[in-house]
């Protein structure tokens, strides 16, 4: 069962209640199972919790720059349980603090106030993010909230994508409603939906395919390269096969890039 959660936190592992003062990190090859979703409602949205844990990053089954496998810890955070939607991004527009979508065909729509933003570039989701109080997350951090301590390759486990757990390539056609496929089919083990398919999601990293090679075992929330021309996209989307909608898959683009599957959704520290 979820938790709505409004003013103070929940955690579902007893590893993180027996006698422990400080934060620990969950330990790489824990059962995601174990783990009991955690909501909270903001003005942002609503958002779930990621406990501090390590996971073994990349896959040695996917492209080239998915490797080589590290282990990478990540400390605790709150995810967007999906992804920004048009009526949330209206909201920064009205405030002018954001400029509208590159093309505002789909974010003029009321049919699609519920589906998630689209055509906006890598500085128009930073630029909502830090509106909103928080940011985008780093590679480390969404790869981690869509597989877990257990390292599944999508986020419900390890069935390939289709249409009933993804919104992907040969579904729909177009943008869903975010959350439509529901969590009991499609969640993360953190209760995070639509992070296989529906809009690839802008992060905050730059792009570079040798990123995982200089990686220490173990490292603490790695922020990827300090500079680039490419920013990192994961998650697939309406327009990708069951591949790329592996919660592994490296996509990129140039910061200023838009595209009617492009969107993202954002971190809080609450």
């Amino acid at each position: 069962m979820i938790h709505i959660l409004r003013f103070r936190v929940l955690f579902g592992f007893a590893l993180l209640l027996a006698g422990c003062a400080q934060q620990e990190f969950l330990p790489a090859g824990t059962a995601n199972g174990a783990w009991t979703p955690v909501m909270r409602e903001s003005d942002a949205g609503t958002f779930v919790q990621v406990p501090a844990g390590c996971f073994v990053m990349g896959s040695m089954a996917g492209e080239r720059d998915e490797s080589p496998l590290h282990r990478v810890c990540v400390r605790a955070f709150w995810i967007g349980q999906t992804e920004v939607t048009n009526t949330q991004y209206a909201e920064c527009v009205a405030a002018q603090e954001c400029t509208p979508p590159q093309d505002r065909v789909a974010f003029d729509d009321p049919a699609k106030a519920d589906h998630p933003v689209v055509s906006i570039t890598w500085e128009q989701a930073d630029i909502y993010a830090r509106w909103r109080g928080g940011r985008l997350p780093t590679e480390a951090e969404w790869e981690y909230a869509a597989r877990g301590t257990e390292g599944w390759p999508y986020p419900w486990g390890t069935d390939a994508a289709d249409c009933d757990r993804a919104n992907i390539q040969g579904c729909v056609g177009d943008t869903r409603p975010v959350g439509l496929i529901g969590e009991l089919r499609s969640a993360s083990w953190v209760g995070a939906l639509d992070m296989a398919g529906n809009v690839w999601e802008w992060v905050a990293d730059w792009y570079n395919a040798g990123a995982y090679v200089s990686l220490a075992d173990g490292v603490i929330n790695p922020t990827g390269p300090g500079e680039g021309t490419l920013r990192v996209q994961r998650g697939g989307s309406w327009q990708a096969d069951a591949t790329r909608a592996r919660a592994t898959f490296r996509n990129r683009h140039a910061p200023n890039y838009y595209g009617n599957d492009q969107g993202f959704r954002i971190v809080m520290q609450f």
